[in-house]
């Protein structure tokens, strides 16, 4: 089974032409891009109420050390209001990228622009998948919190001593790499899911662990050369999509950094790079086929039967 990145490219180009241009369709442009904002929806929120009086510039570190223990409740209060509201924003913003991710999905695939269908009909599957980020998250924090730990403890000494010697040099490569590890892991991760796991469990119906376990058996495991190129190919046409992003928002007087507007007026970009990723699984056999043949409207993907782990080629 020859299983390419580069072939792809001509019927994703294609899939997100039809879907966009053939016919154009304003009223599918808003709703196609309301599904696109909320797959990609970004971090956002913000933190209001009253704070503690501001304390004087010109206090030395006697009186800053006062102010702050005469304020300190207040601080701790505010503080706590603010981790909290992140916090919150944070799995608000997980749950709706989850839930719009089959959305999206639901309207490329199906070639419409429909909102309340999709959301209802895979609300399981979002919801799963959901909570399953929503624990990588927390796991992240928890790795983060330990990689940034080690390199601190290196560097105790010069730390104690108010030098920066061979164990704080030593911290700052360790810390360094410990970044890069951490980045990279996360980025792979993402990627896996968001190319692989989504797309399964959207076709099987399944939920996120099993997602998982079909997509890393049935697409990647026998094939990670292939999926290493369609990751690179990804990056490479992301740094074309960010030279046009850049170029469409000096043209539309920065119109595009609004978030929903920005989305809709750049939709074409996440529909080639969902039917990008959607035309490169159907290289995978007709148990992968995602896209109705030819025009033909076929909304029924979801009755086949998940591939066995060790069965190797899907």
């Amino acid at each position: 089974m020859k299983i390419s990145p580069v072939d792809p490219i001509g019927p994703a180009w294609d899939r997100m032409v039809r879907i966009l241009f053939k016919p154009f369709d304003l009223k599918k442009w808003f709703v196609l891009g309301f599904c696109a904002f909320l797959a990609r929806c970004g971090e956002g929120g913000g933190t209001g109420g009253n704070a503690p009086a501001e304390p004087p510039s010109n206090l030395d570190g006697q009186e800053m050390r006062t102010w702050f223990e005469q304020n300190l409740e207040l601080i701790l209060f505010i503080g706590i209001c603010v981790t909290v509201l992140i916090i919150a924003i944070t799995i608000l913003v997980i749950w709706l990228n989850s839930r719009g991710k089959f959305m999206l999905l639901d309207g490329i695939v199906k070639n419409r622009g429909a909102v309340v269908e999709p959301w209802r009909e895979y609300r399981a599957e979002g919801n799963s998948l959901f909570r399953f980020r929503l624990v990588l998250t927390m796991v992240a924090i928890v790795v983060f919190l330990l990689l940034a730990g080690i390199p601190t403890l290196i560097a105790l000494p010069d730390i104690n001593a108010e030098t920066f010697g061979a164990a704080a040099t030593t911290a700052v490569v360790v810390g360094a790499l410990f970044l890069i590890a951490f980045i990279t892991g996360c980025v792979l991760l993402q990627f896996f899911i968001g190319t692989f796991v989504v797309p399964t469990m959207y076709l099987r119906r399944v939920h996120a662990i099993e997602g998982c376990r079909i997509a890393w058996c049935s697409l990647v495991k026998n094939h990670l050369w292939p999926a290493g190129l369609l990751g690179l190919m990804m990056i490479i046409f992301g740094i074309g999509a960010s030279t046009i992003a850049l170029l469409t928002t000096c043209l539309t007087c920065c119109l595009t950094v609004l978030p929903y507007i920005g989305t809709v007026i750049l939709l074409p970009i996440p529909v080639f790079f969902t039917a990008y990723a959607l035309s490169y699984l159907e290289q995978y056999g007709d148990d992968w086929r995602f896209f109705p043949p030819d025009d033909e409207q076929s909304s029924d993907t979801s009755n086949v039967i998940p591939a066995p782990c060790d069965s190797g080629d899907a």
